[in-house]
């Protein structure tokens, strides 16, 4: 895991991905891919809206994103990390596809509060489907730090599979490592199976086995969390198809919306 992308934009999440970006290159040895995204204004899928108009919130976005990345690469030139830059103009799920191709883990934010027309949800899920792993952060959060304790939500799925095997090299960064598995009779595979994958990376890590209640197996999770406040948070991404996710909720969504820790997400 040596190219990590971030999202490079002036919204309230910006400074969140940014130092968690940096933190993972330093730790990994490895390559700053930011990706600058100009956003198209929701407007701009209106039809009532008239040209000039667009013209006018475009022209505004363009001027906002041009001090934006030159405040970010003046800041990037004085890290201590290797960096290189792509522009892109458009949806932030496209641009990110378009530039991550060769890149091992890209950074969001778990909200996106004041992006233009973004939508996490919808930026994870084109992510996963592409086989980008996915570090989303909270905006409040300042950087994330490898050596604290790492939590590892586990529910047998080819998706927790997945997300396992994509944050190895996270994992062996961390003092701790804790598998939990949310028990509700119907495991694919026990967790005791990923920590005996784990042990042969070197990774000696505690099975945590809760029985399951009644209610949202996000909400279990996250008052898990609470109670380790694990420096991050791995698991699979979207189980079930987006739809579903979107009308009845999904532990993705809670996780997304509600952690106050990074997630590490992969399909």
């Amino acid at each position: 895991m040596k190219n990590v992308a971030v999202l490079i934009h002036s919204d309230a999440g910006q400074e969140a991905r940014l130092q968690a970006a940096l933190d993972l290159v330093r730790a990994l040895h490895g390559h700053l891919i930011a990706i600058d995204v100009t956003a198209m204004p929701p407007i701009a899928e209106d039809p009532m809206i008239g040209p000039g108009n667009l013209a006018a919130h475009i022209a505004e976005e363009l001027d906002v994103q041009d001090d934006n990345r030159a405040r970010v690469t003046a800041r990037l030139t004085m890290e201590d990390a290797p960096w290189t830059l792509a522009e892109c103009m458009g949806d932030v799920a496209s641009c990110l596809a378009s530039h991550t191709a060769l890149t091992d883990l890209v950074v969001i934010n778990t909200v996106f509060d004041g992006f233009p027309g973004g939508e996490m949800d919808g930026v994870v899920a084109a992510m996963l489907r592409l086989s980008r792993p996915v570090l989303a952060v909270p905006c409040a959060t300042r950087g994330i730090t490898l050596s604290g304790t790492a939590l590892v939500a586990w529910d047998g799925s080819d998706e927790s599979d997945a997300a396992l095997r994509a944050a190895v090299p996270l994992l062996g960064l961390a003092r701790e490592v804790r598998i939990l598995s949310i028990d509700r009779g119907s495991l694919k595979h026990p967790p005791e199976l990923a920590a005996s994958y784990l042990s042969r990376h070197g990774i000696r890590p505690e099975v945590m086995v809760v029985p399951a209640e009644p209610g949202r197996i996000g909400q279990q999770i996250l008052a898990q969390a609470l109670k380790i406040e694990p420096a991050m948070i791995v698991m699979g991404g979207f189980g079930h198809s987006r739809l579903i996710e979107t009308l009845f909720g999904g532990v993705t969504r809670d996780l997304l919306h509600h952690s106050p820790y990074p997630v590490f997400l992969a399909q």
